[in-house]
């Protein structure tokens, strides 16, 4: 049964409250791989890919053991979840046939994933140099991923409701999959390349965030035009809000550089992005506070952004005093419990004003309901003429008329 044609919604509710949980396990997860480096325990257990249930039948009673493989746990749970989200997100696609082949190609993409684990699962005792890639299941994966964008860019250009939130959806999934081999590579091959694939295993994490917080937002009920000012913020600041987005990201990536591979240039170029960012962060909420359509459509975000940024100015100087004010190698500085949680709060921190500013963003940019939606539904029965009369009715509402 389809919702009263005055509640326009991208999707269901239901998915809507996916995307939240998905986004707010990657967070713990996040955490848990903060935890992970700071305690240095990546390869607490050099053995990868496992199972889901191994670390019951191989149970530790060692710290570090245990926060490594709760964090690969983690894992398995948020895969879960995003393929639980995409394939409700192709349920909702209002054409059959489209439907039908997308959810095929999302299965196929999974198996061949999951098959492509099993076949480095056969060879988890191999030496690092001896392993063979399983091209069959790379093969059926391509398949899989052929089959779901090809349908989801097809439905884009040919306009269909929700195409965007499908193809993004659908991202999420094969950058959580790339993510997890990221993490397994890094355990595998530590004895060929280091910590490298660490670094960069921590900064695709925050892809990987970016994106489940994006859908989360963007599955969201959009405002209604009695909510917002009658003029709309200005553009200019939308695209400064970005701007301070794919800031904080390079921010980001010289703090993962640092906590595992520290340089002189990469600490210089990590204080001088922070400057940098603090003050475009600043200036970007001073117009959003002083414009009443602004803090509108911000919301809440934006005293949240906020407390994060001042919370972050204090735990970065405390982090790196910890780490390179002790007049000793970082390497060598000890381990203690204080020092770990700092670090790992100022990385979670670092996470939270990412997306913060994010969430930030996309709510100015976003158009209001009275632009062209998609009817909510909680069901897959939406129809094109169904869909044709809310727009009828957006289009009647915005300039005072009446609908045919």
């Amino acid at each position: 049964m389809t919702e009263p044609l005055d509640t326009f919604r991208p999707v269901p509710r239901w998915l809507h409250m996916g995307a939240i949980l998905a986004a707010a396990s990657t967070l713990l997860l996040l955490v848990l791989g903060q935890l992970v480096t700071s305690f240095r325990a990546g390869m607490a257990d050099p053995i990868w890919p496992t199972e889901p249930w191994y670390l019951f039948s191989n149970y530790k009673l060692d710290f570090g053991y245990l926060v490594e493989h709760t964090h690969r746990i983690a894992a398995f749970t948020v895969g879960g979840l995003v393929i639980f989200l995409v394939l409700g997100l192709w349920w909702t696609e209002p054409r059959q046939t489209a439907r039908w082949i997308a959810i095929v190609g999302v299965l196929v993409l999974i198996a061949g994933f999951g098959e492509f684990h099993r076949g480095l699962m056969a060879q988890r005792n191999v030496s690092p140099t001896e392993v063979r890639i399983p091209l069959i299941s790379v093969i059926v994966t391509a398949i899989g991923f052929l089959i779901v964008f090809g349908v989801a860019i097809s439905q884009m250009l040919l306009g269909v409701g929700g195409a965007s939130l499908r193809i993004l959806g659908s991202t999420a999934l094969v950058a959580v999959m790339i993510q997890g081999l990221l993490g397994g590579f890094r355990v595998k091959l530590n004895e060929l390349v280091g910590t490298d694939l660490a670094a960069l295993h921590g900064i695709f994490a925050q892809v990987v965030l970016s994106l489940l917080v994006l859908l989360a937002v963007l599955t969201e009920e959009p405002l209604t035009p009695s909510s917002l000012q009658s003029v709309a913020p200005s553009r200019l600041l939308g695209r400064w809000s970005i701007g301070l987005t794919a800031l904080l990201f390079v921010q980001i990536v010289w703090g993962a550089i640092i906590r595992h591979n520290p340089t002189p240039l990469t600490q210089r170029l990590h204080f001088l992005t922070a400057f940098l960012a603090l003050a475009v962060a600043v200036l970007i909420l001073r117009a959003v506070f002083t414009d009443p359509s602004a803090s509108i459509r911000v919301g809440v975000i934006g005293w949240v952004l906020s407390g994060l940024l001042i919370a972050q100015l204090c735990l970065g100087v405390e982090a790196w005093m910890m780490k390179f004010g002790t007049y000793t190698l970082p390497e060598l500085v000890p381990i203690t419990l204080e020092n770990a949680t700092i670090r790992t709060l100022h990385a979670l921190i670092g996470s939270g004003i990412l997306i913060s500013a994010l969430a930030l963003a996309v709510r100015l940019m976003r158009t209001s309901k009275s632009e062209t939606r998609t009817p909510s539904t909680n069901n897959i029965d939406w129809t094109e003429q169904t869909v044709a009369q809310g727009r009828a009715l957006e289009i009647a509402a915005r300039f005072g008329g009446n609908a045919p």
